[in-house]
């Protein structure tokens, strides 16, 4: 159950290990932590990470353009995966489990808020309305508008944002999981399918929802096969 409630920590990041000259400079910080983040997540250190989080928020909340971006959503997502994680752990008391469920509650209803205005406003324009919003934003920033390569940010921004538009469900359909993990240790089982059944309507491979739903009908676990975990179904 752990590793179902950790999986949407790192989930949402797997397109974030290249830095290079085409990122946005004013958010690279935010890019760089990253690469510590795992680091943190893998050894259990997660205060560190919850530090980290903070410290990445401040850095996309300094740039207008990303402070309702789908990364706000990722961040309070990752934040949730903690809480939950620790939720579940062996040794949480009651009283302190309770308090970790209502702060991964907390957290993954705000980043599906983002993710659903996101995707409100990006999810249906094409590539050229992408990048008209993309540089109206960036060439009336002073820290961007004399940089040598504008151009080639401005086509990894769009790049991104059309590659987060086939990542949002995905990124959604952990949020709505781990809310069904919370529900059903809540012992509230209606609302726990429901949210299982809305994860796997956003994301039909979702493992993770398939096997929770099918501890709330007193069914075994599915096992995933080596190759289906080495080749996952196409998300597109």
């Amino acid at each position: 159950m752990l590793i179902l409630a950790a999986a949407g920590i790192t989930i949402a990041w797997m397109y974030y290990g290249n830095i290079n000259k085409s990122v946005d400079p004013r958010v690279k910080e935010a890019r760089l932590m990253y690469a510590r983040y795992n680091t943190y997540a893998a050894g259990s250190d997660y205060e560190m990470v919850l530090t980290l989080l903070d410290s990445i928020e401040k850095v996309y909340t300094s740039v207008p353009h990303y402070r309702y971006s789908y990364e706000m959503g990722v961040i309070h997502n990752n934040r949730a995966s903690v809480f939950l994680t620790l939720a579940l752990s062996d040794t949480a008391r009651q009283e302190i489990r309770q308090s970790f469920f209502a702060l991964a509650e907390r957290h993954l209803l705000r980043g599906i808020d983002y993710y659903n205005d996101w995707m409100a406003f990006f999810g249906h324009q094409s590539e050229e309305e992408i990048r008209a919003v993309i540089e109206k934003d960036f060439s009336s920033d002073s820290i961007l508008v004399t940089h040598d390569n504008l151009s080639a940010i401005i086509q990894n921004r769009v790049q991104e944002i059309q590659t987060a538009r086939v990542e949002t469900p995905r990124r959604l359909s952990v949020s709505y999981t781990n809310l069904g993990i919370i529900r059903r240790h809540e012992n509230q089982l209606e609302e726990a399918y429901e949210y299982y059944a809305k994860a796997l309507e956003l994301w039909e491979e979702n493992h993770a929802a398939k096997n929770n739903m099918n501890i709330l009908f007193g069914k075994p676990p599915e096992k995933q096969s080596f190759l289906r975990k080495l080749f996952p179904p196409d998300r597109n």
